[in-house]
């Protein structure tokens, strides 16, 4: 059940007020870093830096000083130190990467974001300087497709990072789930083949209740509680195709997000 609307106009104040200033603080602060480790450090380092420090900006705001969400890891990550990994999760709010940062933490792990979030003003500059993975979408008419000729590089850009160890979290639904409670979205197989190739592990997590702290298509946040289950790492290698690999996934995401309690709640109210 939702807030009143005079909850959620102070719940998004504040949210928005403390993300700002979480998003100036790590955009200059990544400037420094740059500066002066630009003589010492490789680009990737300096991007895998300028990374966390955004990541921690949001945690920071939106979720240790945000007393109107609540956030319960059921089951959480699971080791795969020494691994090459993919993060594969279900997609319902905008609030799933700013809240994800508390499952991955000490972790960090390169974003595939669209274009769009790139030009936003310090959140979308901070993003570039850690060098998140960018999707270019034609436009919100042409629904999930791609600007022609963009997503090679951004496949190899990934590939890059995974193959020197960089963790990848990605959301294969391609866009937020309108209708969760019909299931999943199919997952797209773009990553997986990435994954098989490189012979990495994959790691699916189950997200619910983010589409109550901040509802899809509103401006307006809300009180919420959200619930993360990590499962079990997948290797690749055990897959003859990526078909499977795919549908393995998809029913091991499934099946997680079906023990957490806002969905259990959701569907006795369904009957």
């Amino acid at each position: 059940m939702g807030a009143n609307y005079a909850v959620r106009c102070l719940a998004t104040v504040y949210l928005f007020l403390l993300m700002l200033i979480g998003w100036i603080g790590a955009w200059l602060l990544q400037l420094v870093v740059i500066t002066f480790t630009y003589p010492f450090w490789t680009s990737e380092q300096r991007a895998d830096c300028c990374a966390l420090i955004f990541r921690i900006a949001n945690f920071l705001s939106l979720d240790a000083l945000n007393p109107f969400w609540k956030s319960t890891i059921l089951r959480p990550f699971p080791n795969v130190q020494g691994k090459k990994v993919l993060v594969v999760m279900n997609h319902l709010s905008g609030a799933d990467p700013f809240l994800m940062v508390r499952v991955l933490l000490p972790r960090d792990a390169a974003w595939v974001a669209k274009n769009d979030l790139f030009r936003v003003p310090f959140g979308g500059w901070a993003m570039a300087n850690g060098d998140d993975l960018c999707v270019q979408f034609k436009n919100k008419k042409a629904g999930l497709e791609t600007v022609k000729g963009t997503v090679a590089p951004m496949m190899e850009a990934a590939r890059a990072k995974i193959h020197r160890g960089r963790m990848l979290a990605v959301f294969p639904e391609g866009a937020r789930n309108d209708t969760p409670e019909n299931g999943l979205k199919p997952f797209r197989p773009g990553f997986f083949t990435l994954a098989k190739e490189e012979g990495a592990t994959i790691v699916p997590i189950a997200i619910s209740g983010t589409d109550d702290c901040w509802p899809k298509h509103s401006f307006l946040m809300d009180v919420g509680h959200a619930y993360f289950s990590c499962g079990d790492p997948i290797a690749t290698n055990n897959f003859n195709t990526v078909e499977e690999l795919v549908d393995y996934v998809w029913n091991a995401v499934t099946d997680l997000r079906s023990t957490h309690p806002s969905t259990k709640e959701n569907s006795h109210k369904d009957r």
